[in-house]
């Protein structure tokens, strides 16, 4: 590396010039491994891919190496499809158009926390007319692994059974790929949010007659308590519930958690709790609350097409303009997974039953996050 320069204060490291580079990879933030439900250690990160040509580019692979350059994880043309989103479209994006900025969301997976590495380098290769038929690999962008301390919590839910982590890590589209651009910038404060839904005894949402109806829903009313102790720093009441089996047409972004309470539970974390019943919320701004208190009771408010509890923890007071970091249970059971994020849009809004597998992870699990469609037991 040179000398560092006047003006930037960086240094640069050559006379040469070594080749023209289509596509430009940058990692948007470290990543923080955390333990799922499955058993393994996720390190979840998105990387910005900018097209800087007039061609149109395809993605033909993606690799993920290890400082030393071992490839841990390979993605073909159509894993990188499903993992590569735009404003307009979260999923199936297969090329970048001229000057074309895509999100790409990846999620490799390790058997230990010690086999992560401290960066993660990422290589893509792109194919286009006009460049070499093997197309073009960039250099590496390495993405940083955070040894931040990921935060232990209780359920946010009473104790129950038939709770589905709905739209949770990592392959979901709903809030992974939520980004907002707020105030010039881009934010993911969903990215490990969970939408907790329930199933009834038959393996319903809706355990009365009417969908239409937010009271018939299993999990409408049940109490939302702390996950962690702390002091709540922001309220929202008084929104009226919206009809089930549609997002509402039209709402602002002040509505969209409808009535809502944010903890601040320390070490530059909050936690919001989000859709709940008017006139249900049972803490107000500046009260110290501990684990298990009474928070309110699951409703249909804001921008909500079913009764549900959103829950996410972020680095920001804002629920908004923060970035979300993931977070474990201590202590929860699992009892199978919806077959899949089609079954579940489905059958959420119906009397029908939900359909469910069995995975190899069932049964008592500690200090992990319940990730997407696992069915929970909190106890």
């Amino acid at each position: 590396m040179g000398a560092a320069g006047p003006v930037t204060g960086e240094g640069r490291s050559t006379t040469a010039a070594t080749a023209l580079a289509p596509l430009l990879v940058t990692a948007r933030e470290p990543a923080v491994p955390f333990k799922g439900s499955d058993g393994t250690f996720v390190v979840s990160y998105e990387l910005t891919l900018f097209n800087a040509t007039p061609l149109t580019l395809r993605p033909t692979t993606v690799e993920v190496l290890t400082p030393s350059g071992t490839v841990i994880d390979s993605l073909d043309e159509g894993e990188i499809a499903a993992a590569l989103a735009l404003p307009s479209r979260r999923t199936g994006v297969q090329e970048l158009t001229e000057a074309q900025t895509a999100t790409l969301y990846l999620s490799p997976e390790f058997a230990g926390r010690s086999d992560v590495p401290a960066r993660l380098d990422n290589r893509v290769t792109v194919t286009a007319p006009g460049l070499p038929p093997e197309g073009v690999t960039t250099v590496a962008a390495p993405v940083s692994v955070s040894d931040a301390t990921v935060p232990v919590l209780g359920p946010p839910l009473e104790p129950g059974t038939g709770y589905i982590a709905a739209d949770s890590c990592c392959d979901s589209i709903r809030h992974r790929r939520a980004q907002l651009p707020i105030d010039n910038r881009l934010w993911l404060a969903q990215r490990f949010a969970v939408d907790w839904e329930q199933l009834d005894d038959r393996g319903r949402t809706v355990t009365g007659d009417d969908p239409s109806v937010p009271g018939d829903y299993t999990i409408f009313g049940k109490r939302v308590v702390a996950a962690a102790g702390g002091t709540v720093i922001h309220v929202v009441d008084g929104l009226a519930e919206q009809a089930p089996g549609a997002l509402p047409a039209s709402i602002t972004l002040p509505e969209a958690d409808g009535n809502s309470v944010i903890i601040d539970i320390g070490s530059g974390l909050y936690a919001l709790y989000a859709h709940m019943q008017p006139g249900s919320i049972a803490v107000s701004v500046g009260q110290r609350v501990a684990r298990g208190d009474l928070i309110g009771l699951v409703g249909n408010t804001g921008n909500s097409s079913a009764p549900h509890l959103h829950f996410h923890v972020m680095d920001g007071p804002s629920p908004l303009t923060s970035e979300g970091v993931p977070y474990v249970i201590d202590s929860f059971e699992t009892t199978g997974q919806i077959t899949s994020t089609a079954a579940f849009d489905q059958f959420e809004n119906t009397t029908q039953p939900l359909p469910m597998q069995a995975t190899p992870s069932d049964g008592t699990h500690r200090d992990e996050l319940p990730l997407d469609l696992v069915i929970v037991t909190f106890p």
